[in-house]
């Protein structure tokens, strides 16, 4: 299933971005014939819409002949016939430039994002986030990517160089910001983390001893929750710093009291716990405001 992006403060209708993206997927064949789609109360769920939305969105496409409904079953990704004149020349034009962008070694990402920037008459920056730890990068860039209502790329430094152009914008936490010296012609923002104190604010050492659980890929994140948790008086015994890529990763999670985990791995997460699961987030609000503020002014100035 591919990843879905919804930006709640435009003037495009939601329903209109779902589909789209729906469409996309399909043409690059991120989305498989064949593919069952999620329900609609689930897929209403998940992005926190109105199940009348997603169920308008779904039967669009079925009559459009995008998705196949099956009775009982559910709704699955239609097997298309591109050579023919079912879907029309428009659908088989824009397939045909996927496959040109993708032999000449564009990836599926920027290629989607170049397609709804043309369908929304929008120029959208084009935001790359670089780190050393490279799952620090994808927590960071989901962070910023939620915001911003798009898919945001990453890599660590060293993937960097094949993936950076002239274009782009590199998105870099202060600590990784010198690795980019080596790329004078790329525009480079730093990402702002949140303070120490910023992550204390508001929080308590619970007045009796419990476990605490962090878990996250980045070992970025599981050194910084130490820290975080220790200057809230934790000690090293009360924690749990779990790696999910690791065997048993899950296994003591049901004893603690708190269990939390990054953007990216919180939804999995719930649902190998029984407890509340807390979701942690590392970019700071102003920092946010500040990238958010450069994408609207790069749109507005396409628009003059």
């Amino acid at each position: 299933m591919i990843r879905l992006w919804l930006a709640r403060d435009t003037g495009t209708p939601i329903q209109e971005q779902l589909s789209a993206q729906f469409v996309l997927g399909i043409l690059s064949r991120r989305l498989t014939p064949g593919e069952k789609l999620p329900s609609v109360r689930a897929l209403a769920r998940q992005l926190k819409l109105h199940p009348n939305t997603v169920s308008a969105v779904y039967r669009v496409l079925v009559e459009r002949g995008w998705l196949k409904r099956r009775r009982g079953s559910g709704v699955y990704v239609r097997q298309l016939d591109f050579n023919g004149t079912s879907l029309g020349s428009a659908e088989a034009f824009a397939r045909s430039c996927f496959q040109e962008g993708l032999a000449r070694g564009f990836s599926l990402e920027l290629l989607q994002q170049a397609f709804i920037q043309l369908a929304y008459g929008v120029k959208l920056q084009h935001f790359i986030v670089i780190d050393p730890d490279p799952h620090l990068a994808a927590i960071l860039a989901a962070e910023i990517g939620e915001a911003l209502g798009v898919e945001i790329p990453f890599a660590s430094d060293i993937d960097a160089p094949r993936i950076l152009n002239s274009s782009s914008c590199a998105l870099v936490t202060q600590a990784s910001a010198k690795n980019l010296r080596s790329f004078e012609a790329v525009d480079s923002k730093t990402i702002r983390l949140k303070s120490m104190q910023d992550l204390l604010l508001g929080r308590e050492r619970p007045p009796h001893p419990v476990l605490v659980a962090v878990v996250s890929t980045s070992p970025s994140v599981r050194s910084w929750a130490a820290t975080l948790l220790s200057a809230l008086g934790f000690s090293d015994q009360s924690m749990l710093l779990r790696d999910p890529l690791e065997p048993q990763w899950c296994d003591g999670l049901d004893a603690c009291e708190i269990v939390a985990g990054d953007v990216l791995i919180a939804p999995e997460l719930a649902r190998h716990v029984k407890q509340n699961v807390l979701t942690f987030r590392l970019v700071s609000a102003d920092s946010l405001a500040e990238i958010c503020a450069l994408q609207k002014n790069t749109a507005s100035g396409s628009d003059r």
